[in-house]
């Protein structure tokens, strides 16, 4: 196969889950602007909603691993890995939105800016691997 389509398609890939870490560093964040108003005593309305948010986040945390197994075949040495889900457990809602109380509003709080986090630094990566390709690329076109 031609490696000018070989990194065309790596980098098709790399933004593919680009745009999905958007879409889940998106939900976290509000997410995280939900844990704040459920610390201060929001009650089990912003956990409900916050709890909404980190599924979402999980879901196109979910969608931009099949975009990685993609851009790992297409370059199977980058040696990458997504973070870990966020706990979405029925006992963490139960806990969360039925047992509302400060302790489990920042442990969840904490584990939302963790994930956070990770997801920036995954991002980083990422755009970093989309410039990579486009400097290969253009070294291609130059020859």
């Amino acid at each position: 196969m031609d490696k000018e389509k070989e990194i065309k398609e790596a980098k098709a890939a790399a933004v593919e889950v680009l745009l999905r870490l958007d879409e889940a560093l998106k939900s976290l964040k509000d997410a995280s602007s939900m844990s704040v108003w459920d610390m201060l005593g929001g009650g089990s309305f912003f956990s409900v909603i916050k709890r909404k948010h980190m599924q979402e986040a999980n879901l196109s945390i979910k969608e931009a691993s099949i975009y990685l197994k993609c851009l790992n075949e297409e370059l199977d040495d980058i040696g990458m890995k997504l973070p870990k889900e966020i706990s979405d457990t029925m006992s963490d809602n139960v806990m969360d939105i039925y047992f509302d109380n400060i302790f489990t509003d920042i442990r969840v709080a904490g584990e939302i800016k963790e994930k956070l986090d990770e997801l920036k630094s995954f991002r980083t990566s990422i755009e970093n691997l989309i410039i990579k390709l486009d400097a290969e690329l253009d070294e291609i076109k130059e020859c």
